[in-house]
Order: C-alpha cells, then structure tokens, then sequence
C-alpha cells in the first residue's frame, strides 16, 4: 500500500469516526428546554362584600376597569340600611330629650343647657342621614373581573357585589410532561419564555414547581413569575384564563450527558445497573 494509499484511508477513517460521532451525539442529545402542554394567566381573585343587602340601583365599574381601594363600585338601594340609621336616630333623639329635660329642670345648670343642644343638633344630624341608599367601595386595588348583580337586581347582607383580580398577582400556570431525568433538570428559577396569542413574547423564570407521576413520566404544574407581568393588566390578551405557550430551559448537565444516560439506558435493559 503507498503512502498516499494509507494517508486517504487514514482520513477515511478520521471522516467516519467523526460522522458516527456526530450522530450518536445528536441521537443522544437531550432537549435543552421543554413546551408546556398548557398554560395560562393567573390572578388571585378577591371578592368584595356589603354589609347591606338591597336592589341594586347603579353599577359604576364595568368588567375590566382598574379600582383603586375606595372606589365607588355600585349603589344600593337598601332597608337594612335605613332601618340601622334611623335606630340611630331615634337613640340620639332620645339622648337629646332627656338632656333637654334635665336642662329644663329647677336645680339646671348653664352644662346642662349646653350639653341638650349639643345633643339636639346630633339628633338633627342623625335624623338628616336616615336614608335608604348604600353605596359599596373597593376594598383593594385590582381589576374587575365580573360583576355577578347588574342594576334592579338584589344582593344579600354579606353577598358579593364584584369579584376583582388583585393588584400585583398576575402570573402565569404552566403544565408540562417530562421523562424523569428530565424533571430531575427542571429548576427553580430556570428561565421561561411566554409567548401571547399574538406572539409576542415575555421573560419569565420558574417560581414554584408541583409534580405527579402519570405512566411513567412526571407531570409538572409550574408557577411562573415575571416582573414583565407587573406593568401588565389581567385584561385582553393577559385576561387570566387566556391561553398561552410557555418554553421553560432544562439545567444543561454537558455535551457528554446524553451518551451518560444512553449508557445507563442500555445497562439498566441489560439487567447490570
């Protein structure tokens, strides 16, 4: 064999090896990011109460609106309400009787006196409050996400009168199915991509993990944080609910991994590991 022979078959062979390399580290190369089944936004829902039952008589807010604490929501018409003003009424009118009565006595003094007119104008201003309208205010900040009782309908002491996202809790819930070894990579604080119906996309990374095993694989619900998400409203395309695709990153254990576990693979069918 000449040399020039032996130098083509030598890079023949240099040329294979690589080739066959090549494809075993390709076949064996694990995904360096898993897509979830499903995802979503989230936001904590927070409902708000009256104290008062009655008709409604006019909504302020509609679904979608941005609250702040204290903000007008809806007005009711209310007789629970007027019935607890005007006992208080009466009870400052009585107080104010019986001033007036002391004050009218033979032994009263000028305190007296004062005192029953101080006690008069109360029960003037009791008096002048006693209504039947109950007007209900957001009890935190947030967006509203729906407003069960429109006008003319009726809402009991203690129902709610809307149910609002609360300000700061939008986040996203991502569903993933994994191989174990797979899951073993999955991290806390691992970065995720979330991309919107319109494919725009959102930085994000791994918050809190929850896993169960379903034949033989684990089921992973994962909860994602963004400080994207905080200049975000829960409405339109980031309404909690609306479906999403989330890309989260697998911890990258090397270029000689997959081969690792090709290998476990294989002995663990053999029955040697």
């Amino acid at each position: 064999m000449t040399w020039g022979n032996r130098i083509r078959l030598f890079l023949g062979l240099i040329v294979v090896f690589a080739i066959v390399a090549a494809l075993t580290f390709v076949y064996t190369e694990r995904e360096s990011s898993a897509m979830s089944d499903t995802a979503t936004f989230t936001a904590a829902n927070l409902p708000m109460g009256t104290d008062y039952g009655g008709r409604v008589t006019e909504v302020m807010v509609e679904v979608g609106d941005t609250v702040a604490e204290g903000d007008p929501l809806l007005t009711l018409e209310s007789k629970d309400r007027e019935d607890e003003l005007q006992q208080a009424a009466d009870a400052a009118q009585t107080a104010a009787d019986r001033a007036a009565e002391t004050a009218d006595g033979d032994e009263a003094t000028a305190d007296d006196a004062e005192e029953a007119e101080e006690l008069a104008d109360k029960a003037a201003e009791a008096e002048e409050l006693v209504d039947d309208t109950w007007t209900v205010t957001a009890s935190a900040s947030g967006t509203i996400a729906q407003l069960p009782v429109g006008p003319g309908g009726y809402i009991p002491s203690g129902g709610t009168v809307a149910t609002v996202y609360e300000e700061g809790t939008l986040g996203v819930k991502a569903e993933l199915t994994l191989s174990p070894r797979d899951y073993d990579r999955l991290e806390d604080g691992a970065a995720v991509t979330i991309q919107l119906p319109d494919r725009s996309e959102l930085e994000g990374t791994v918050d809190t993990v929850e896993a169960t095993t379903q034949e033989g694989h684990a089921r992973a619900v994962v909860s994602v944080a963004s400080a994207a998400l905080d200049a975000q409203e829960p409405t339109g395309l980031t309404a909690p609910g609306t479906p999403l695709v989330t890309t989260v990153d697998l911890r990258d254990d090397g270029p000689l991994a997959g081969l690792r576990d090709a290998a476990e693979d294989f002995l663990a069918r053999m029955g040697l590991a």
